[in-house]
């Protein structure tokens, strides 16, 4: 199997079903964004740009899953660093260090951590597929 196993292969789908629902929310749905957040209607726009990070990773990311792992690191790693990132400025947020005044949503935080948790396994599980 071009996964190296049906773990990873699900935890590469999660990972997607992930990518596609903020892909979702950011492109075709950013009022949702601002109503739970409270940002106003201004904010339609920049949340549409964050749309267009998104989306691309996950065409690839469903590109991937049929071709298959092999030389991907890239994509893998990239995946970490922006779950790190959001992780990180979640943290930040919370313990007042950036921007106090932000509505914040715990579930976010969590899955958050969940895909830094599994962008780790994966990178891990797949080092001798995806570095060749």
């Amino acid at each position: 199997m071009a996964w190296g196993g049906t773990l990873n292969l699900i935890l590469f789908l999660i990972s997607m079903l992930g990518l596609g629902y903020y892909a979702f929310l950011t492109v075709l749905s950013p009022n949702t964004i601002v109503t739970r957040y409270d940002l106003g209607e201004k904010s339609v726009p920049i949340i549409r740009i964050v749309g267009t990070f998104v989306l691309p990773l996950l065409i690839i990311g469903v590109y991937l899953i049929f071709r298959g792992p092999e030389g991907a690191w890239i994509f893998l790693i990239l995946n970490f660093l922006i779950s790190t990132c959001q992780v990180i400025l979640g943290w930040a947020t919370r313990l007042k260090i950036i921007d106090p005044d932000s509505k914040q949503d715990v579930g976010d935080e969590i899955v958050g951590h969940v895909f830094v948790i599994i962008a780790i396994i994966l990178i891990y599980r797949l080092s001798d597929i995806i570095y060749v």
